[in-house]
């Protein structure tokens, strides 16, 4: 199922960022140039608040008509936005409508959605570029040991 110099994005939600969202968005954007520089040409996000959508904004800001840089939201389920506040909702609106694609894996929340996502997303790309704090618990990591068990190269950026 891997697409052809596919990338996907795991990080942590907004809530749980300890880094401004310019140093997670420069050293991302460090992350997609080489990621570009390698080959490749489509990007998978989560379209959740915090990392997803910065990633997202910032692969956005790298297509060019010469690069043909694709760009596509993996959504867990509908109305994931609904809770967030105004700030976050307004981005993840903004981005989708400049996504090339948008997938929706179910129409409700169910248990079990967003590692579906992380899983489909994996196991459509051949490199994972994370955001990540070292907790031994959560769908970040969980995204990184499931990549590592399906051979999916890593780009891991450490947060502390």
């Amino acid at each position: 199922m891997r697409k052809l110099k596919a990338c996907c994005f795991s990080g942590h939600g907004s809530k749980k960022l300890t880094k401004s969202e310019k140093w997670i968005a420069e050293e991302i954007t460090k992350a997609i140039d080489k990621a570009i520089l390698d080959g490749f040409t489509i990007f998978y996000h989560g379209a959740c608040d915090g990392v997803d959508l910065i990633a997202a904004e910032q692969v956005i800001l790298k297509r060019t008509d010469s690069n043909n840089i694709r760009l596509i939201a993996v959504i867990p389920y509908e109305g994931q936005a609904n809770k967030w506040n105004e700030h976050w909702r307004e981005r993840y609106f903004n981005v989708l409508e400049k996504c090339d694609d948008v997938i929706t894996l179910h129409t409700k929340y169910i248990q079990g959605c967003y590692h579906e996502r992380n899983r489909y997303m994996v196991d459509r790309s051949n490199r994972l570029i994370a955001i990540y704090d070292g907790s031994s618990l959560g769908g970040t990591r969980n995204t990184i040991k499931y990549a590592e068990k399906q051979g999916v190269q890593q780009h891991i950026i450490t947060i502390k």
